[in-house]
């Protein structure tokens, strides 16, 4: 079953194109709260907020569990994108669920964009999955194995061309079974 849930419910975008990945779970719906909090961490740098996630994750037990053990992949920022912002919000996102987490969790920065995107946050669907189609490569000595359980993340999910994206850059790579984790959701 490929789906993306919150909640256990199976989010319309996997209901109507079948993603690469496997499953996927977001931590919380993005009401207003949600993206402020987002945006703190995103677009403002605010990386102490991530503090809290040992209180967050106890909130959304499933979602723990979901994360627990697992080989958490950040979605990689262009070299020239990294440079500009000096962070990447979804390795801060891993990383904070792995030490939050512990339990054999850890962060792997397995993949690499290959080529600068534009900005997906004006585009639709099909454009979105355009933009990002072949821009993620398996990074070449990564330290993944094919017994690990690969959980892509990201801060957000909207439509889920990124993570589809990095998703099949993975399955390329030889990886049969790709799970998605995000903090927020659409």
């Amino acid at each position: 079953m490929n789906a993306f849930e919150y909640s256990g419910l199976l989010c319309k975008g996997c209901r109507e194109f079948e993603p690469s990945f496997h499953r996927g779970m977001s931590m919380f719906r993005l009401d207003q709260m949600g993206k402020k909090l987002i945006h703190e961490i995103k677009y403002q740098g605010v990386k102490r907020v991530l503090n809290d996630m040992p209180i967050w994750l106890e909130f959304v037990p499933e979602f723990t569990d979901f994360i627990r053990g697992a080989t958490l992949i950040p979605v990689p920022l262009h070299p020239r994108k990294l440079r500009k912002r000096n962070f990447n919000q979804s390795l801060w996102v891993a990383k904070a669920w792995a030490a939050a987490v512990g339990e054999g969790t850890r962060v792997e920065e397995a993949l690499v964009r290959t080529r600068m995107t534009r900005t997906q946050t004006k585009l639709d669907l099909k454009e979105r999955r355009k933009n990002v189609k072949n821009a993620f490569a398996l990074r070449p000595r990564n330290c993944l194995d094919a017994t690990d359980r690969l959980v892509l993340v990201d801060d957000v999910f909207t439509t889920g061309a990124t993570l589809d994206a990095c998703a099949q850059a993975l399955i390329q790579g030889g990886f049969t079974k790709v799970e998605v984790a995000t903090a927020g959701r659409k």
